[in-house]
This record gives C-alpha cells, sequence and structure tokens, in this order.
C-alpha cells in the first residue's frame, strides 16, 4: 500500500468509528430498551412515514433521560411531566417534547392512547425532531424526543 492509500484507509477507519460512536444510532443489542419501548418506537415511527415524516433515530442520551423520570414517576405514583425543563437542559439539544403515559398493557395501546389525543398527537407528529428515548417502568411510560444536531 503507498501513503494515500494508507491514509485514505485511516480516514475510513476512523470515520467508521466516529459513526459508530455517535449518540443516536438506531437500536443496537446493547441498548438496553425492552421490546416494549422498542416497539412502541416503531409504531411512532411508522406512523411519521405515513405523513411524509422522516423516522427518529434512538439516542441513549434521551432514553437515559426518559428511564429517569419514568422512574420518578413511579417513585410519586404519580403521571406528570415535572422537571422537563431540566430534562431539555440535559437534552443539550434546540427543541424537545415529551409524552407520558400510564397502564397501557401493549405498546399499540399506548400508541394508540397518545395518537388519539391532540397534543400528544402532535408531539409524535412534531417536524423539527429527529432522536428520541422510550422507557417504560412498571406501568409508567415517556417517550421523550428532540431536534438534537
Amino acid at each position: 500500500m503507498n501513503k494515500v492509500q494508507r491514509l485514505i484507509y485511516f480516514t475510513i477507519i476512523i470515520s467508521l468509528i466516529i459513526i459508530s460512536a455517535s449518540d443516536s444510532n438506531n437500536f443496537t443489542a446493547d441498548s438496553c430498551v425492552s421490546t416494549y419501548e422498542r416497539d412502541v418506537l416503531i409504531l411512532i415511527n411508522k406512523y411519521r412515514a405515513s405523513y411524509g415524516l422522516k423516522q427518529l433515530s434512538f439516542s441513549t442520551r434521551l432514553n437515559r433521560l426518559a428511564k429517569q423520570h419514568s422512574q420518578y414517576m413511579q417513585r410519586k405514583s404519580n403521571l406528570s411531566h415535572d422537571l422537563f425543563s431540566s430534562r431539555f437542559q440535559q437534552a443539550k439539544c434546540f427543541t424537545c417534547v415529551e409524552n407520558v403515559g400510564w397502564n397501557y398493557s401493549t405498546p399499540k395501546a399506548q400508541f394508540n392512547g397518545w395518537r388519539n389525543s391532540p397534543g400528544h398527537n402532535r408531539n409524535m407528529l412534531n417536524r423539527s425532531i429527529n432522536v428520541a428515548g422510550i422507557s417504560k417502568v412498571g406501568p409508567y411510560v415517556t417517550f421523550f424526543a428532540c431536534k438534537c444536531r
């Protein structure tokens, strides 16, 4: 290999490492999300596609924030948007939306509950958002999505 070929090869390898380390990867085997959470995001992305909107990428950072909020709601035994501004600041993104849910036994039921609520539906169809995290802790679910990058 000559110098130019080695430089190109090195550049490609570094690019692949950077891409794989990105926070907004799609689901991977180690992304620590349940089937319920994964299926809710799949339903939301299919719904967005039916309106000609881009799919949301999974974000480990937003998923962590969603999980913290679902744990908070479970501890308080109360469905809420408490501390949303704190999650927004921690997300370090431009625009964020949030849907919370309680006691939906299936991903489809949770999705339908949000779709049938004007405010929650508007959040799922927000044109600005491009990444999301979803967490279910006990009966509490948080969908936290933002425009990042």
